[in-house]
């Protein structure tokens, strides 16, 4: 049995979506855009079945058993609810929703429907990180002590582009942050308690750097970077007792390199960049084929939940909230 899947958009993480997609237990049934034509040549492109100019009459196809939301955050929830409620399955592009109260909503909805809902972040899926937790289960490293994640990306402030636009809800935690503290909250044992930062807002409203201090209950601490306006390497480490993780280009990453205090060196690889999405799709359909709890949730809530500590803190509010 296959679930099959739709998407919703057809910008360019949809485009990437659609162009790789290729999974045992999944198939790309259907599109939807707002314009016919694009919904129209996407479909042809990349040899979907199914295409629409409506999201409703979308969610209406019983053809359909999963939606792909590829849509600009601030349409997120909308669309995550209306996809639930029509009785379908939700994998939705990073960040999820701008807000927890938002998530909380839609967390509970998808519990009373039966429905599978996670966020497609591509650290929850690659094939690393879980190889990665099997072997520190098996080596003698020592309690957790720190994680430093950084990334910086130097954007377009044209504000037609949702980087730089406060209606769309762009801005650095959202675009690149959510991968930093995805990967911070995946390592950490419990969700922290404690959480600092400052932020410096650009004249579009929304955030354009930062730095986010956080401390859990085993007292782990961990420091994330941010920037639109500067090139950062994406580079996470992960400081046990007796020794470190580096991991570069980590929201994709193949290859860990462990030295230990004594300056040996590990290396363990796993996966392939190249099918990040795919992963993701393959480990959602799993889930919903095998009734398999869905763990990822959790992180999600967790991270959405210290975004809206820091967006607080730097009195970060989207129009729409």
């Amino acid at each position: 049995m296959k679930i099959r899947w739709a998407i919703l958009g057809t910008g360019t993480i949809a485009t990437e979506f659609a162009s790789h997609f290729q999974a045992d237990n999944a198939e790309l049934v259907a599109v939807a855009s707002r314009s016919k034509e694009k919904a129209q040549g996407f479909a042809e492109q990349y040899g979907i079945p199914a295409y629409y100019d409506d999201y409703m009459e979308l969610l209406a196809d019983e053809a359909v058993d999963a939606i792909y939301i590829a849509l600009p955050h601030s349409h997120h929830h909308q669309w995550i609810k209306a996809s639930l409620e029509a009785g379908k399955h939700v994998l939705c592009e990073k960040v999820i929703t701008v807000n927890k109260i938002q998530l909380d909503e839609l967390v509970q909805l998808a519990e009373e429907k039966g429905l599978y809902l996670a966020e497609a972040m591509t650290i929850y899926h690659m094939p690393l990180y879980r190889k990665l937790k099997e072997w520190i289960a098996e080596q003698d490293l020592g309690p957790l002590k720190m994680i430093q994640a950084s990334f910086g990306s130097f954007k377009d402030t044209d504000p037609s582009v949702y980087y730089f636009n406060k209606e769309l809800a762009g801005g650095a935690l959202f675009d690149i942050g959510t991968y930093a503290l995805s990967f911070v909250r995946n390592f950490m044992t419990s969700k922290p308690t404690e959480i600092m930062t400052m932020g410096n807002l650009h004249e579009s409203g929304v955030d354009e750097s930062s730095a986010i201090i956080l401390r859990n209950a085993e007292a782990e601490l961990a420091t994330v970077s941010l920037t639109f306006r500067a090139k950062m390497p994406k580079q996470g480490v992960v400081a046990y007792e007796k020794g470190f993780l580096t991991i570069m280009d980590y929201p994709r990453s193949t290859k860990a390199i462990f030295t230990s205090y004594d300056g040996k060196v590990s290396i363990i690889e796993a996966g392939d960049s190249a099918q990040a999405l795919n992963y993701e799709v393959a480990d959602f359909s799993e889930r919903i084929l095998n009734g398999a709890k869905n763990e990822t949730l959790t992180y999600t809530v967790d991270v959405l939940e210290i975004m809206d500590k820091v967006r607080k803190d730097w009195g970060l509010v989207y129009p729409f909230e």
